[in-house]
Formats: structure tokens, sequence, C-alpha cells
């Protein structure tokens, strides 16, 4: 008779697990199982039949607004978004919102023209200041 060591159950102890499992059906699935399933294999792919799963329609994200992207890029590092929701904030109309910008990206030396300081008040206006168009 073999010793009974703790992690080195005898086959006596195995064979009683093994039918106490299979008493209750646990064991047929548990031995079916594999613990790891092998990849695909290459052939296997082109033999089975093409599934008729309907094809997937691609919606491509949505891009931020290229105000947001110029913000973000040349702005941001200074300002970050506390600069514009404090209460003692300098701008108060969209004519001076878009003087802060022409200045700023002047100032910083941006290669800016009319649209890109628009973009970036249309930005700004959105997304903190709530000023109405004219």
């Amino acid at each position: 008779m073999a010793i009974e060591r703790p992690g080195n159950p005898s086959m006596r102890t195995k064979i009683m697990i093994s039918c106490a499992l299979l008493s209750l059906g646990l064991a047929p699935a548990a031995l079916a199982t594999p613990r790891v399933q092998p990849p695909p294999s290459s052939q296997g792919l082109e033999t089975q039949p093409a599934q008729t799963e309907a094809p997937r329609e691609h919606v491509a994200p949505v891009a931020p607004p290229r105000g947001q992207l110029l913000y973000e890029n040349h702005c941001l590092s200074c300002h970050e978004s506390a600069a514009h929701i404090r209460s003692n904030r300098n701008t108060h109309s969209l004519p001076e919102l878009r003087g802060w910008v022409r200045h700023w990206a002047e100032y910083s030396r941006l290669p800016w023209g009319k649209e890109e300081v628009e973009d970036v008040v249309r930005f700004l206006n959105s997304r903190y200041y709530k000023f109405e168009s004219r």
C-alpha cells in the first residue's frame, strides 16, 4: 500500500474522488473539456462553411472639432480648463474672446489665420462661455 502524502493522493483516493464526481454528473463534463484550447489551424478555416452573419457597418469615430484640437495642442498647456470657468475671468463677450484668442496666438507665434482663430473661439464658446452668436 502506498503512503499518502499531502499533495500526492494515492490511487484509491483518486478513484474515490472520480466516483463521487461521476455520481454527481460532474466527471464527464470535467474530463471532456480540455484545459487549454489549441489555436485554430489555417486549414480548418478554409474548410469551414461561411457564416451567414449580417455584415457590420463600419462606423468611423467622430473626430473632435478642429478648434478643440488646436486649443489642446497649443493653449491647454498654459490655460487648462480652470482659466475659462473661474469667476473673475477676463472675457465677457464673444468679441473679447476672439481678441484674446488672437492675442495669445500672436504672442505664441502661432501661424494662425482667421479660420484657426474662429475655430478656437467657436470651441471655447460652445464648451465654456456660451455667449450668444451675432
